[in-house]
């Protein structure tokens, strides 16, 4: 037990990360929490925003903002911090345990040592959080029923309650049904090619018992279609759902190659594994690592998810084809070269941020703007909407927030993204919505941002008053700024165009 401590305590250390709550989603995440556990109102509108106030909808990880809500309200952002560490922690062990069953304890930890760095690739306190967690529930679960360790009435009625609670936490408990679909597929192959008795029936019971389980949410059968429907009015581009050969061309990073590296791997893996005859003992791994590296492909959010799944296949390969991995006594010595070698882990633990709570300092221009009274109606980018929502809930709406479900196609097409690019667009919504404040992250990398900052500084009738490393505040030059105006004006000198 200790070893195992030990071991969640290290994986959970790739997973440091202070919060830049700038970009977050995390402040609006604890408002919606907050909001719950005081008005017991689930937000279902676009309840954040003076834009699109009555925009429907479907939140469906509210529960998950309730939870970190708690936790922020007993131990604050460095207990939160600390609390999801050891969930993702927790998570990488898991896939672990499943990789030791299919294979040995040494040959599961080189693996999950070598691929950690992908699946600590998305370190922010997100509800996506609970899903790799519930997966790794679920795959371990799934793997101890499958070697006769655990009866089935139990797994089901812990699957069961875990769909209910992840339906709620996070739009991805469709992956759950999708788990257990794969042990379907390989109890369903045992039957066909061998004719032995297998679980398919049972396990297909539960399949559908856990799409019943699925509507048990605010929304019931709105929220069980939800993953299917979510993107059709996606009016906004985020990166966590870009291709990975976009992103390598937009950001190249050491993290698109190693994955890449991975899933050129997968290929000779499977031909070999088809070679050998051992298809059938490795279909379920093989087949969840091949879908979720289509999705990891699709969106660069799924390389994680990738990462975890193909742990296991890899350990359970390595232990069926090469005998000399199964002496314990060589394994000391492999595991300190990998340590040593992997440039992985030197990126995991040298990225700065690195550590527990907010990153200094980032809370500074909201408290600014709070110590002045400035008011709005704010103008706000897309990436400061969250931490906007934090702090000023219950005193300022926000013109617009990081969430493209909540916001019409055409609020993004004809108003946000033209008001920053297009002079007269700008001019009629200042007209139309009166802004008086701009908060804005400054380091937003969308094609207008850069230039609509330039813009308005340089517009005589905004003044900058505050900028520090994440945000920019300019007030409008009127009567109602003119003290702020006096005080904290930044000459625009200070503002170099490169």
């Amino acid at each position: 037990m200790l070893f195992y401590a030990v071991l969640v305590g290290y994986f959970s250390l790739f997973f440091l990360m202070q919060i830049n709550l700038t970009t977050a989603d995390l402040g609006r995440h604890l408002i919606n929490g907050r909001v719950f556990l005081e008005q017991g109102k689930i937000v279902s509108s676009n309840f954040y925003s003076y834009t699109q106030p009555d925009f429907p909808v479907i939140t469906h990880h509210w529960f998950s903002g309730v939870i970190f809500y708690l936790v922020h309200s007993v131990a604050g952002f460095h207990g939160l911090s600390l609390f999801y560490i050891l969930i993702s922690g927790l998570t990488v062990f898991l896939f672990f345990k499943v990789a030791e069953k299919r294979s040995n304890t040494m040959t599961a930890l080189l693996i999950s040592v070598l691929l950690i760095p992908l699946m600590a690739d998305r370190k922010e306190i997100r509800p996506e959080g609970f899903s790799y967690l519930l997966m790794g529930a679920y795959y371990y679960l799934l793997t101890l029923h499958q070697s006769g360790r655990l009866r089935f009435k139990y797994l089901a009625t812990i699957l069961i309650v875990l769909q209910v609670l992840w339906v709620n936490l996070h739009i991805f408990f469709i992956m759950g049904i999708g788990i257990v679909g794969a042990f379907i597929l390989g109890e369903g192959a045992k039957t066909w090619f061998y004719k032995r008795k297998s679980n398919f029936r049972p396990l297909a019971i539960l399949f559908g018992c856990l799409i019943l389980a699925s509507l048990i949410n605010p929304y019931t059968l709105r929220g069980l279609l939800e993953p299917l429907n979510i993107l059709k009015e996606y009016g906004y581009m985020i990166v966590e759902n870009q291709t990975v050969f976009f992103m390598q061309k937009r950001e190249p990073s050491f993290i698109y190659f190693f994955f890449e590296l991975m899933t050129v791997c997968l290929v000779p893996l499977t031909l070999h594994i088809i070679f050998k005859k051992k298809l059938m003992r490795n279909l379920i791994p093989l087949v969840l690592s091949v879908v979720f590296m289509v999705l990891a492909y699709r969106a660069v959010r799924g390389i994680p998810i990738f990462a975890m799944f193909f742990v296991p296949l890899v350990a359970s390969y390595l232990h069926d084809n090469f005998e000399s991995l199964k002496n314990s006594f060589a394994w000391p010595t492999v595991f300190l070269v990998v340590l040593t070698l992997m440039p992985g882990h030197v990126l995991s633990f040298s990225q700065p941020g690195a550590g527990l709570g907010l990153m200094p300092g980032v809370n500074s221009s909201a408290e600014f703007v709070k110590a002045n009274n400035i008011k709005g109606p704010i103008f706000n980018n897309y990436d400061i909407g969250g931490y906007l929502i934090y702090h000023f809930y219950g005193r300022e709406k926000v013109f617009v927030d990081n969430r493209p479900e909540a916001y019409s196609v055409e609020f993004f097409g004809k108003l946000y993204g033209p008001m920053q690019e297009k002079e007269e667009v700008w001019q009629q919504a200042l007209q139309d919505y009166n802004f008086n404040t701009i908060f804005f992250y400054r380091l937003d990398r969308t094609q207008w941002a850069q230039p609509f900052l330039i813009e308005r500084i340089k517009d005589p009738k905004w003044a900058p008053v505050y900028v520090d490393p994440y945000a920019l505040v300019l007030v409008r030059n009127n009567e109602q700024n003119k003290t702020i105006i006096e005080k904290y004006q930044i000459p625009q000198e200070v503002f170099v165009v490169n």
